[in-house]
């Protein structure tokens, strides 16, 4: 395990979220990466951190396509940014934002993929794939339709790729990605990352993204779930910071860690996974009562669901069953009206160090808990990090 000396100079920040159709005020699950990497840092004493986005989807190309018919069509980065920014309604990010299309980030992208295409990590070859007939578009080899314009004419063709040759042997999961206490390893996990094809395509059909023409691989993309590790590199870089911690669900991390396997780290900077689980936030609503039964204020509220549920889905790493909102709630609220006489500066370090060294097992200590949720912004009546909801 890591010790807090090891892991000076430390950011949270959230997986890339994608920019789908949704907004912070009709899905606020999305903001539980975003809100647990805010509440990390603030407890740690550090500013706030840039929010990250993936913004190379299939989705946002298709959403592009059809606007385009429009009297004022917006460009892609254009769209992609009035969605981004629509997102927080009218309370804008308190920090800034960085996607995974940046030009900086991009040229980041460019230098690693040349960096492992001299010494081997990567290549590019040719691959067999199955794409759309009408619109260019890749797909599965075993669709039947076009997953862009919903065609039935597919066909075959051999075209040249980045390719990335896995080593079956072992996981793709080292102990050393995962910010987190031995006690508490992910062997599940561990297992679903051993079992990954043995060629890896990085390259994808899109209009929108890090484009690969540099490399010879002109009209295709840098595969977003490669993009996305290279964005959080980027920023803990840009913010002065030696390793990046990536808030993310084990399911997402299922998906995206064999690609991002070998970019988890450059010239001294590296990159952790920090597992969360999911909060019931669509349930909240139903809490209107209690909350007005325990005299909870907006403060309450604030700190409850921002901060609490967060990092309450850091230690379990799991789904938070709504059923348990109310017993939970009154639960925070016993802690933070508690009257306590411990000196804080003291308590305070005790969390820190359980931070840094990835356990979230204070979260379930009264006198911790109280303490680290009277750090921050949030206990002192200023702005949420995203639009309360």
């Amino acid at each position: 395990m890591a010790t807090p000396r090891e892991v000076s100079m430390v950011l949270f920040l959230n997986g890339p979220v994608q920019n789908g159709d949704f907004t912070f005020h009709d899905a606020p699950g999305k903001a539980v990466g975003i809100r647990l990497a805010s509440t990390l840092n603030e407890i740690q004493g550090h500013t706030a951190a840039p929010h990250l986005w993936n913004t190379v989807t299939l989705s946002g190309d298709i959403r592009h396509r059809s606007q385009r018919r429009a009297s004022s069509p917006l460009s892609r980065v254009a769209f992609e940014h009035t969605r981004l920014m629509g997102k927080y309604g009218a309370v804008p990010p308190p920090s800034s934002v960085i996607t995974d299309a940046d030009s900086e980030v991009g040229a980041l992208a460019l230098t690693m993929i040349e960096e492992q295409l001299t010494d081997g990590s990567l290549r590019i070859g040719d691959a067999t794939l199955q794409e759309c007939s009408d619109c260019g578009h890749t797909v599965g080899l075993g669709a039947k339709r076009c997953t862009s314009c919903a065609s039935g004419r597919l066909r075959t063709r051999t075209s040249r790729n980045l390719i990335k040759e896995n080593v079956p042997e072992g996981s793709l999961l080292p102990p050393e990605l995962l910010h987190m206490s031995n006690r508490r390893r992910p062997r599940h996990l561990e297992a679903i990352c051993r079992d990954v094809p043995r060629r890896l395509l990085l390259s994808r059909a899109r209009t929108h993204g890090i484009h690969l023409d540099d490399i010879g691989l002109r009209g295709l993309v840098l595969d977003p779930r490669v993009g996305i590790h290279v964005t959080v590199l980027f920023a803990a870089r840009r913010e002065g910071s030696e390793t990046a911690l990536m808030t993310v669900t084990p399911n997402a991390l299922a998906h995206i860690a064999a690609y991002g396997e070998s970019f988890t780290a450059r010239r001294g900077l590296r990159l952790r996974y920090v597992l969360h689980g999911r909060v019931p936030y669509d349930a909240l609503p139903e809490l209107r009562r209690t909350y007005e039964f325990h005299r909870a204020n907006d403060q309450d509220r604030r700190s409850f669901e921002n901060r609490f549920l967060p990092l309450l889905s850091w230690h379990g790493k799991s789904r938070i069953h709504a059923g348990r909102l109310p017993a939970l709630l009154k639960y925070f609220l016993k802690v933070t009206r508690a009257d306590r006489h411990e000196r804080d500066d003291e308590l305070l370090g005790h969390v820190r160090d359980a931070i840094a060294c990835g356990d979230s097992q204070w979260v379930m200590d009264k006198r911790l808990l109280a303490v680290a949720l009277r750090s921050g912004p949030s206990q002192r009546g200023e702005r949420p990090v995203v639009p309360h909801v």
